[in-house]
């Protein structure tokens, strides 16, 4: 089952991002952005909803992986 981490690194790479790129947009470093997706580390709460609206899915995909039906 995909974790947050890999939807991350999944949901950038689709988004042709690089973890530089996600990073400026987030307001965070690009290690923080390798840090959640190799799993060491998890984005605060509070850029759930950025992520979200960047890759243009919901909060609870990230979470779960599941689509709103």
């Amino acid at each position: 089952m995909e974790t947050l981490n890999e939807r991350i690194k999944t949901l950038r790479k689709e988004k042709g991002l690089t973890q530089s790129q996600l990073a400026d947009e987030l307001g965070v470093t690009d290690k923080a952005v390798s840090k959640w997706e190799v799993g060491e580390a998890n984005p605060d709460i509070t850029l759930l909803a950025k992520l979200a609206e960047i890759f243009n899915v919901t909060i609870d995909y990230l979470l779960t992986g599941k689509a709103e039906e």
